[in-house]
């Protein structure tokens, strides 16, 4: 019985030095490859692999080094002349040309959406033209870069924001289950995107306004929801009243509190409700707020006078920053730091590892910057979990501004 692959393992070597030389197309020398002759058992195999890789030499493609003296009738090492001449050869397509094509295919979807999606597809096609897969897709796989990149445009188009992923993948791509099979691609290209490589995909989701389902915003103040027949939710109520995002349109604002303090995290915020009455509106963020919490934000901002404080309390790192400068960037103004300082990091926090990452909010203008540059290039870096300090009333950052 003839064993095909045994029989084209000619064929297998030019393809191995075609994908050699497409990987590093500007090395300064050639790609080449010895033969395994262990594999060719018979005189058959052998006198394939010969014909086949002569050939190839007669083309122009490639140039063959035979053994020496008793070892004459036998190749040493092939060596690529030609790739271009190669891949004809082979009859198919040189990579750069395959990953031009692609890009030809899929540049109308990419151009739906924000530039910086044409800047990720070019970035693949140079991927591609060496023969190497991107954000593991490869330039055989059309149809899935498409879906890829129609969910790319549609977020960049703010698409996402509000929906749950199913409903949002029906919109997008009408196939209800695109958006999981891209969750993790989609996941690392975005946590570049925001400057967070890497990060979760919780957080990467919440950056471009999807929820699986909205969760319900925790707070405690002068807020209500209500019809014309009753009030529904009082945000007075102890320890704290929960809203629903889908409940937003019948807000309230009772009275003027008299400061807006959102909190990161969930044992600070309990305590803050439980512990400090100082008739201010205490709003939870759960890590990065999701789009209800930022629409809420919104929308108390909007109502009140611009001379309530706005204040944020997170956590001093690198995560607690980045959470500030989401808020200062998506809300009609920006926080002001509550308990978040380098003297209380120095103080009541660990050592921790500087994060080069944090560089551009540190020369942005956000009211964290110097926090912020310090996390980043300083030698004396700790970070402060906001667990480890007692609830205060935000009077002293208020008056110290």
């Amino acid at each position: 019985m003839t064993d095909v692959r045994m029989t084209d393992a000619g064929v297998e070597l030019l393809e191995r030095l075609l994908e050699r030389s497409e990987r590093n197309p500007y090395r300064s020398w050639s790609a080449s490859a010895a033969p395994d002759y262990d594999r060719l058992s018979t005189a058959q195999q052998m006198s394939r692999f010969h014909d086949q890789i002569t050939a190839a030499e007669r083309f122009g493609s490639v140039e063959v080094k035979w053994g020496k003296r008793d070892q004459g009738h036998l190749i040493e090492r092939v060596v690529v002349r030609d790739a271009e001449l190669l891949a004809r050869h082979l009859g198919r397509p040189t990579a750069p040309a395959t990953a031009q094509r692609v890009r030809d295919e899929l540049l109308p979807v990419a151009a739906t959406g924000e530039p910086w999606v044409i800047t990720l597809l070019d970035d693949m096609t140079a991927r591609w033209a060496r023969s190497e897969a991107a954000y593991r897709l490869t330039a055989g796989q059309v149809d899935a870069a498409k879906e890829f990149f129609s969910l790319l445009a549609s977020i960049s188009r703010e698409e996402a924001r509000g929906l749950d992923a199913r409903t949002f993948s029906k919109k997008a791509t009408n196939d209800t289950k695109a958006f999981d099979r891209h969750a993790s691609r989609l996941a690392a290209v975005l946590g570049v995107r925001i400057g967070q490589p890497g990060a979760a995909a919780d957080v990467v989701w919440t950056h471009i306004g999807l929820e699986r389902f909205s969760h319900p915003i925790h707070l405690r103040g002068p807020v209500a929801v209500g019809e014309a027949d009753g009030r529904l939710v009082d945000g007075r109520a102890r320890p704290f009243a929960s809203i629903h995002p889908e409940m937003l349109q019948q807000l309230s604002v009772l009275e003027r509190p008299t400061t807006i303090l959102t909190i990161e995290n969930y044992a600070s915020f309990n305590r803050q409700v439980r512990e400090i009455e100082d008739g201010s509106l205490i709003v939870y963020t759960g890590g990065f707020p999701a789009a209800g919490v930022v629409e809420f934000l919104a929308k108390v901002l909007t109502a009140v006078a611009a001379e309530v404080p706005f204040l944020h309390w997170g956590d001093v790192d690198a995560g607690g920053v980045r959470i500030f400068r989401y808020l200062e960037e998506n809300l009609p103004r920006g926080p002001r730091p509550h308990l978040m300082t380098k003297d209380l990091a120095v103080k009541s926090g660990q050592p921790a590892d500087a994060d080069p990452s944090l560089a551009s909010i540190a020369r942005s203008d956000s009211a964290l910057r110097e926090l912020a540059d310090w996390l980043a290039f300083g030698s004396d870096v700790r970070h402060l979990e906001q667990e480890a300090l007692d609830p205060e009333r935000p009077w002293a950052d208020v008056t110290a501004s």
